[in-house]
């Protein structure tokens, strides 16, 4: 109960439960493998705030059973976070509106990919298939509209793990009620610090870091694992992207993921402000380097930019091979999608960066395929590539243009190919300056959070130290941990593993303070 009394007065990050006021009725939806222990102290904590709370899971949203779900889940997500290269299997399933003609292509051209990505699951029943499809989509939303539109007393929804705009447009007429994803239903998430960072300090650390890009003129970015890129604004662009560039934990560092929307208030979060921004094609130049996605790893791969577009794709095993086949995808390179001046699919996207230091890496993801926890510590930046865009211009529903597009000519309909890189630097120049830079993030850390201004705000909830320290430092052979970088770029996975072992048995020797002193920390 403490840790969930803790969540539901959380006013920061992508699950502010906190925002909802006492009186309010909330809906949150939850996804099959939801901890029923979590699940009511979640509820008996908001209701102790006077909250009413609707929790419906996911199943009974699309008319199924537990029992229904939970096994077409389980057989048609076979994987675990070694097979990183599954994130592309997501991408064809979820990203086209019709991924029968990619796998296709796919299986024509390349039937060893294919088979490594889709045999086991077209082994299973189509039956079952068809009932995994309704979890976590436009399924859901169906039914919550409905839900919404005969409970009138809901003024808040949390919904989902990841992509809040596209969630909130897929509720229509009731998007103005989603206020935010729903992380908290295991205890990995609920019991641990990220739910206790006091709101106030989260949100300054967020408006220090996206203050500066309506000045800067140049943006640079590096990684100990080969990310060097770079790209540079008029200064009309700085200014839409800083007043654009916030969303509660994970901040927009990219011009065009920032645009193609109603962006974010950062004053009157969730509300959206009423100016659509066309989206900024930005000429992006360099290579961008990792070994991790949403997924899980992978090895070592490289994506070539020149001038915001994709032009090679280096190495990454079979996450790269798949790359490489879909950048001669029919049409891809050649048609311009709408609201874009130029034309392709392969646009550089996302620069999303975390903000809570408190966040870390989950092992229990990774064993079911899942590696999004990461995403969300301070400093730690996920790429995304491929054109989006989120909102016509009408109004902040889902983008009419944007799936009419792509379903005419088969083409995929939203950005995905993530890399991550969780000890980046990522510094802007401000306009009229020869040289004066501000790094927002160095190795992985987001420095304002050793500023003068934000150490004083937490020093009211303790030590400041103690309050900002970081939670979790990733551990890179070569890089920050004795070993090789080379030959643990080669199979991440057995270093990741061996290191998740370590930390579940209480052995591993980076733990601070050690577990002889009776305390571990992730």
């Amino acid at each position: 109960m403490p840790y969930a009394r803790a969540a539901v007065r959380q006013t920061g990050g992508r699950t502010p439960l906190g925002l909802v006021e006492k009186g309010a009725g909330v809906l949150i939806v939850t996804e099959v493998t939801a901890d029923s222990m979590v699940m009511q102290a979640i509820k008996r904590a908001y209701e102790e705030r006077g909250v009413k709370v609707h929790m419906v899971p996911e199943y009974e949203l699309v008319g199924l059973s537990r029992d229904e779900a939970l096994n077409a889940v389980k057989a048609t997500h076979w994987y675990s976070s070694e097979q990183g290269y599954m994130e592309a299997a997501n991408w064809i399933e979820n990203r086209f509106v019709e991924p029968e003609a990619p796998k296709q292509w796919l299986k024509e051209r390349r039937p060893d990919l294919y088979k490594a990505m889709f045999e086991k699951t077209d082994a299973v029943p189509q039956n079952v298939r068809e009932i995994a499809k309704k979890l976590g989509g436009s399924a859901v939303a169906e039914g919550m509209i409905k839900f919404l539109d005969q409970h009138s007393d809901v003024q808040a929804v949390f919904w989902r793990r990841g992509g809040r705009p596209r969630t909130a447009r897929l509720l229509k007429q009731h998007s103005a009620k989603f206020y935010g994803n729903f992380i908290f239903d295991n205890r990995w998430e609920l019991m641990n610090k990220a739910a206790t960072f006091p709101g106030d300090v989260w949100k300054l650390a967020e408006e220090r870091v996206i203050e500066p890009l309506a000045w800067v003129d140049r943006v640079e970015a590096s990684d100990p694992e080969g990310t060097r890129m770079s790209f540079e604004l008029t200064e009309e662009q700085a200014k839409i992207w800083g007043s654009a560039a916030y969303l509660q934990g994970h901040l927009f560092l990219s011009p065009y993921q920032a645009t193609g929307r109603f962006p974010y208030s950062s004053v009157e979060y969730p509300a959206l402000q009423k100016k659509w921004n066309a989206p900024l094609l930005i000429k992006v130049n360099g290579v961008f380097a990792g070994t991790n996605n949403h997924t899980g790893s992978f090895p070592r791969v490289e994506a070539h930019v020149k001038d915001g577009y994709i032009t090679e794709v280096r190495g990454g095993g079979l996450y790269g091979e798949v790359w490489r086949e879909f950048l001669k995808y029919p049409k891809i390179n050649e048609l311009t999608y709408p609201y874009q001046d130029r034309p392709g699919y392969w646009w550089f996207y996302e620069a999303g960066t975390g903000t809570n230091p408190k966040f870390f890496k989950r092992p229990d993801e990774n064993l079911v395929g899942n590696n999004q926890s990461e995403r969300n510590n301070a400093g730690v930046i996920h790429w995304g590539f491929g054109g989006s865009v989120v909102h016509d211009p009408e109004k902040p529903e889902e983008s009419k243009a944007w799936i009419d597009f792509p379903r005419q000519h088969g083409l995929p309909k939203d950005h995905w190919w993530h890399i991550h890189n969780l000890l980046v630097t990522y510094r802007v120049r401000v306009r009229g300056t020869k040289n004066t830079w501000i790094t927002l993030i160095n190795k992985g850390e987001v420095t304002n959070l050793r500023s003068p201004e934000i150490r004083a705000l937490a020093s009211r909830y303790g030590n400041p130290d103690e309050v900002l320290s970081e939670d979790w430092v990733p551990h890179l052979p070569g890089i920050n941990a004795p070993g090789r970088y080379e030959d643990y770029a080669k199979d991440p996975w057995q270093t990741l593993t061996h290191v998740m072992k370590k930390i579940e048995g209480g052995t591993y020797e980076y733990f601070y303070p050690s577990p002889k002193a009776g305390k571990t920390k992730n």
